[in-house]
């Protein structure tokens, strides 16, 4: 594949790659070389989605029917963090090139790289032009920190709560242009608030994208997200979480959640936990009338290098649980590798099973299996902004997933990582808004840390 020059967020992120490990070599012990650290991480994607019973995808820009999608893309993400400088008062910056480059998929099969439809970009505004052969860009970030427990970031940030959880399950991060500040003064309990001004998708080539949601898309009229939040680790069983997000003129979003592990003896572990998530319409009500609460609860046993997990979601509402534009994941059990079961007024059953190989004397290599059922969909109140549910009364689906994954432990290879993510999901009853379809991806991932050499 042939490198275009004349991309700068392009040219810029591989010399970041290959410069900037240079300065973090030569680092000396003060101040804010010190704490430096630079990473490399190379991340190599598959991803295929083959449509069943007569389901298909569109071409967003030929308007074509596929019945699969199948893409592959390799990703360079080169992060350099710096230490403080010394002082009650302490400075720094944090800078992150990252890069991507299609290695297969036509026009046919690229999906748009947003939402669960592939890691390979379109170009336009509305994502429905030709797929990109590369796309890049670096996020800055400034930081200071107060007193050795308060931390302020401005430039693009990475916000990690429950109502704004940046992704990274693409090929390249998302990130978010605003600033953040983190207290975490008093023993166990985290303070965090936020105020983002737009978006950086992650293939978006650069920073000022508009603010939106999942299900709704962006908006130019969003001006803001803000949020704040309080984690509370009351001890090494119980943690309270508490947190709020307002997207200008679209929700206001209220977050809680607690979570419960209780050793029984050695090998064997009781954990529980519930999640609560309140949205409300505010402002102009961009997205129309909002009322819906969502929640979920879990029970889990852990036993040696074996855990089940079981759990209840419901989401009560005449809109679907929607969260921050291109974000994930969200709190809720519930969420899945190919459907959100959120749906309006739905009601869902999971099933989970892990095993860690260590167990077997193979460590690093794990295994996951849940099976979801959602029933009982019913969107036909829902407003123009959630048309595609407004067919659906009765509505069905389940989905099952299969992981297999495995960490290198030792040698040359150290902490390389593949994953293998096979879904099936089925739906059934008047359910349209989602597909009957199987998913595949492949996952390589290598980190390359400076701080050894």
């Amino acid at each position: 594949m042939r490198f275009n020059k004349k991309n700068p967020a392009c040219a810029a992120s591989l010399t970041l790659a290959l410069g900037v490990s240079t300065a973090a070599v030569a680092a000396d012990d003060e101040g804010f070389l010190e704490g430096s650290r630079f990473q490399v991480l190379n991340r190599n994607i598959y991803f295929s989605q083959d449509f069943r019973n007569g389901d298909s995808a569109l071409n967003p820009q030929t308007g074509e029917r596929k019945t699969r999608r199948s893409e592959w893309a390799h990703g360079v993400i080169a992060t350099f963090e710096s230490g403080f400088t010394p002082g009650v008062v302490g400075f720094g910056l944090d800078v992150r090139g990252q890069f991507g480059i299609k290695l297969d998929g036509g026009d046919g099969l690229v999906g748009n790289g947003m939402a669960g439809n592939g890691i390979v970009p379109r170009r336009g505004y509305n994502f429905d032009g030709e797929p990109k052969d590369e796309f890049g860009r670096v996020d800055v970030a400034l930081k200071m920190r107060l007193f050795e427990d308060t931390e302020l970031r401005y430039g693009d940030v990475r916000p990690l709560t429950p109502v704004v959880n940046t992704s990274d399950i693409r090929l390249l991060p998302q990130s978010f242009r605003g600033g953040t500040v983190m207290n975490t003064s008093l023993k166990g309990l985290t303070l965090q608030a936020g105020k983002l001004e737009s978006n950086a998708d992650r293939t978006a080539t650069a920073h000022r994208g508009d603010l939106g949601t999942a299900y709704g898309g962006r908006f130019k009229e969003a001006d803001d997200f803000v949020y704040f939040g309080a984690d509370y680790q009351v001890n090494d069983r119980l943690r309270l979480r508490l947190h709020h997000g307002r997207l200008d003129d679209v929700w206001n979003q209220a977050f809680l959640g607690v979570d419960w592990n209780q050793p029984l003896r050695e090998g064997l572990k009781l954990r529980a936990g519930a999640k609560y998530y309140r949205t409300r319409d505010t402002g102009k009500s961009l997205m129309g009338d909002i009322n819906n609460d969502s929640w979920s609860a879990h029970v889990g046993l852990d036993v040696g290098a074996h855990s089940f997990t079981v759990a209840r979601t419901h989401i009560d509402g005449d809109t679907p649980f929607d969260y921050v534009w291109n974000t994930w994941d969200f709190y809720l059990d519930s969420f899945s590798q190919s459907s959100d079961f959120n749906s309006p007024n739905e009601r869902v059953w999971m099933a989970r099973y892990d095993y860690d190989f260590a167990g077997l004397g193979i460590p690093g290599l794990s295994f996951t299996t849940r099976y979801m059922r959602g029933t009982d969909i019913d969107g036909t109140k829902a407003g123009p902004h959630y048309a595609a549910y407004q067919n659906t009364r009765d509505g069905r689906h389940w989905e099952n997933d299969v992981w297999l994954g495995y960490v290198v432990q030792s040698g040359p290879a150290k902490d390389l990582s593949f994953r293998i993510w096979h879904a099936t999901h089925r739906v059934s009853g008047d359910h349209t808004a989602e597909a009957n379809l199987d998913e595949l991806r492949l996952i390589f991932e290598y980190p390359l840390d400076f701080r050894l050499f």
